[in-house]
């Protein structure tokens, strides 16, 4: 079993890219922007990762963009999707904790 994708630049494998916006690696995290609005990107992570057995923890959400925390049951994986949008673009940034 790999905690780390095969590709150090790929989402790991239980994390979806969000469909039309290819993430970027930038240090531990990946980014990526939309012009869908926060709750929309949030409203597929949420699915998304409750399907990969990974369940929400924390969700917020305002005029600022929004969160979403999740983690399986053994807290081996975790993720923390941060929002932030400002004039019709949301800017994603994506951090998975994966423990061996």
């Amino acid at each position: 079993c790999r905690s780390q994708p095969a590709d150090p630049n790929a989402l790991p494998a239980w994390i979806a890219a969000y469909p039309g916006s290819p993430p970027k690696a930038t240090g531990s995290a990946f980014r990526f922007q939309t012009k869908d609005p926060a709750e929309k990107v949030l409203d597929f992570y949420e699915g998304q990762l409750d399907r990969n057995g990974v369940h929400k923890e924390a969700r917020g959400g305002g005029d600022y963009g929004g969160f979403l925390s999740a983690a399986d049951e053994s807290h081996s994986h975790n993720v923390m999707i941060d929002i932030r949008s400002e004039k019709g673009t949301s800017e994603v940034t994506i951090t998975p904790v994966q423990k061996k």
